[in-house]
């Protein structure tokens, strides 16, 4: 026998025979007088511990479902690797299986007989259950959870007949216990907060003897939570049909429920609710991170482009003064002696008409003064501007580095 994937095994080289003819009622277990057909030899899988299926050695043969394990007797008088095994396949409920050896044949009539207990203990449970009439005090209380929300314009998901395991508010040291008995809600958020945002998913648990006025405990359905299937003892009828670990950081919650269906529902539901609170978790945080990278990289911008901006200003500011400098010494050279005044005077004007063409041509020039305070044109073409050779020169240089000297 090998275990080729979880929740699957496969007996190899197993005979599988068919019986020949109808059989009554009464000769179901007087093998003896039973003929049986060879089907043919091939691998038998059990796929989710009871599903059956053939798979002939000739691959080109499209495999066979066989249908549930039910039950698997041993034929007396026969070998021990040979099993009669019954299933739930409409058209032969009955083969005969013989196994390479007796140890597949012992490995596969134990999983049939813990099949057989699951399904005598459920059976057990389920008139246990309706002889002590619980059902009606749990359509009772999920009845009334439903008109409670109702009521508030909401409606819940009710999984009943369950019990909460965890620490009693009232007794607290004395570790996990059952807290009560009843029904747990899974309950959607407002219709009017979830136009806006994604909202809080909650599990309440509701006991019967408090009944729906209020819940005994709420757990907010939050990101990185856990639940976890948890092994249930086959020798316990009077247990519970399925139990559930809930982890929500260092609270560990226990959940029981009577019925399989209810379980899985409730599963199901739990692991979509928090694999939804999940993406949008990281929805929210990659939002915004975005939001962060782009308020920094335009602080950045305007950071760089005002040191920048501010240095260029700077620049011109100097150029000017060089500009106002180089002027007066050529009033000086072509005046000599004038008084000082007049050389004043002079250096006031040639400062306002700089001023004057600074401004006139500010706007034209502002796309490309920023290119320039980018590092667009390159120092050494002002440096060049700087160089004597008249006030004139300057400014054609200029008008050439910020492109306006043609408009």
């Amino acid at each position: 026998m090998d275990s080729n994937a979880r929740m699957t095994l496969t007996y190899s080289k197993v005979h599988v025979e068919l019986p020949m003819g109808v059989r009554t009622s009464e000769a179901e277990e007087d093998w003896q007088e039973v003929s049986w057909v060879s089907l043919s030899t091939g691998d038998l899988l059990v796929v989710a511990d009871s599903e059956l299926v053939f798979k002939y050695a000739d691959t080109k043969v499209k495999p066979k479902p066989l249908g549930s394990l039910l039950r698997a007797s041993t034929v007396p008088g026969a070998d021990d690797s040979c099993l009669v095994v019954d299933t739930s396949d409409s058209h032969s409920s009955q083969f005969r299986f013989t196994f390479s050896s007796a140890s597949d044949a012992t490995s596969f009539k134990q999983l049939a007989d813990k099949i057989v207990a699951a399904h005598e203990a459920r059976r057990k449970r389920e008139a246990n259950v309706s002889s002590r009439g619980e059902d009606v005090g749990a359509m009772k209380l999920a009845q009334d959870i439903q008109d409670k929300f109702r009521r508030e314009g909401r409606l819940p998901l009710v999984f009943r007949r369950a019990d909460f395991f965890g620490v009693h508010p009232d007794s607290p040291d004395a570790g996990e216990v059952r807290v009560g008995r009843g029904a747990f809600v899974r309950l959607d958020p407002r219709e009017e907060d979830s136009r806006t945002t994604i909202g809080e998913y909650a599990l309440l648990f509701f006991s019967e003897d408090d009944g729906a006025k209020k819940e005994f405990k709420k757990i907010p359905i939050g990101p990185r939570m856990s639940l976890k299937k948890q092994p249930l003892e086959d020798d316990d009828p009077d247990g519970p049909a399925a139990i559930f670990e809930l982890r929500q950081g260092p609270q560990v919650y226990s959940l029981a429920f009577d019925e399989d269906d209810v379980a899985l529902a409730f599963a199901r539901d739990f692991r979509v609710r928090s694999r939804l609170m999940d993406i949008s978790l990281k929805t929210a945080k990659g939002q915004h991170a975005v939001g962060e990278a782009h308020a920094e990289m335009l602080q950045m911008e305007r950071r760089s482009c005002n040191a920048r901006l501010g240095r260029f200003l700077r620049l011109m500011l100097l150029l000017m003064w060089v500009v106002v400098l180089i002027r007066t010494g050529l009033h000086v050279r072509e005046n000599p002696g004038q008084e000082p005044k007049v050389y004043i005077d002079w250096a006031k004007q040639d400062l306002m008409k700089g001023v004057m063409f600074a401004g006139s041509h500010l706007r034209s020039a502002g796309s490309t003064v920023c290119e320039l305070a980018v590092g667009a044109v390159p120092a050494s073409s002002l440096e060049r501007c700087l160089q004597p050779g008249g006030v004139s020169q300057v400014r054609e240089c200029l008008l050439e580095l910020v492109n306006i000297g043609s408009s």
